[in-house]
This record gives C-alpha cells, sequence and structure tokens, in this order.
C-alpha cells in the first residue's frame, strides 16, 4: 500500500446506546437529554487504500465490520462501524454530522434531543442516499430521498453551515457569484 493509514480515534458520548430502531434496523438512541450543539460522536483517522490494494489482497477486513468513505477519485478509508454507522435517516433530523475532513466524522445535537429518541440525520445533504420510500413518518418527509437531495433549496436555506466538506463550496459558489 502506497497510503499511510492514520490511527482510529473514537470517542462517544456517554448518553448513546444502540438498540432496535422503529425507523430501521439499529438505531443511536439516547438514554439522557442531550442538548443541542453538544458533540455526540467523534471517529477520525482509519486504514487508507486504493481499489488495487483491496483487488490484490493487501486489505483484508471482514467488510461487513467496516464503514468505507472516499477521500478522492480511486482512494478509500475505512473505519470499525460504531455509533455514528447506526445513525438512521430522518427528514426532520436531530444531528448533522460536522466533519469538514473525509477523515472523520464529528456527529453533534442538531437540536435538544430528548432521553429515549433515537439519533437521526438527513441522509440527503450528504450526496449519495438513495431512499426509495423514505419511512421516518416525519412532518417534513419528503418521501423519496436522492443523491442530489442537497440542491433543494430548501435544504440548502435549512442546513446552511451544516453541509459536509465535500458539498460545502458547492452549496456556498452561487451565494458567491450573487
Amino acid at each position: 500500500m502506497t497510503f499511510q493509514s492514520e490511527p482510529v480515534t473514537m470517542w462517544f458520548d456517554r448518553r448513546l446506546v444502540l438498540r432496535q430502531s422503529p425507523i430501521q434496523g439499529i438505531g443511536t438512541f439516547t438514554v439522557e437529554a442531550i442538548p443541542a450543539g453538544q458533540l455526540l460522536v467523534l471517529v477520525s483517522g482509519g486504514l487508507v487504500f486504493t481499489s488495487d490494494d483491496w483487488q490484490a489482497g493487501r486489505v483484508r477486513v471482514e467488510a461487513e465490520m467496516y464503514n468505507q468513505e472516499t477521500l478522492a477519485e480511486n482512494l478509500f478509508v475505512i473505519t470499525p462501524k460504531v455509533f455514528n454507522y447506526y445513525i438512521n435517516h430522518r427528514c426532520n433530523p436531530n444531528a448533522v454530522d460536522m466533519s469538514r475532513s473525509p477523515n472523520t466524522t464529528q456527529y453533534i445535537a442538531w437540536r435538544d434531543i430528548e432521553a429515549g429518541e433515537e439519533v437521526t440525520t438527513d441522509y440527503g445533504i450528504y450526496g449519495g442516499a438513495n431512499i426509495e420510500q423514505c419511512g421516518c413518518q416525519s412532518s417534513l418527509c419528503r418521501g423519496r430521498i436522492t443523491p442530489n437531495d442537497w440542491q433543494l433549496p430548501e435544504l440548502q436555506q435549512r442546513y446552511r453551515g451544516y453541509f459536509p466538506w465535500r458539498l460545502e463550496q458547492q452549496v456556498y459558489q452561487p451565494l458567491a457569484d450573487e
């Protein structure tokens, strides 16, 4: 492998647990109330590799146990699946990923989260989700989530300043041209 991997650092709020979700499969839930703005999950670093590394067998892991993100064309990073992997979609979420780097995940409480509430985020602002039939049951439910939802004006207005690092410049480019 030609790229150096970084040590994996993981931090999770002590008030988070995993359990069955009414939205989908397993979800991340709170056991106590968490005020808006507080850090929920921080994961940084990971095993960095190319598709050639993977195909040549230089990366040997149990793929189901890892979350993979794209760093650049033909460059990937994997980290173990933990709480952030089990944050389900909701069109009216209570958490957002404030990461400004492709090898970091940093979820914060977007609004106050009640004890026992499922921690959710809007997959539509991350530019890759495709959910044919949304089951979030939110009053703001869009019914379907697409990889282009981040381009919707209402989402750009709602999540201004909270888009992921790779989309933030595209969201703000039109504003600079005005």
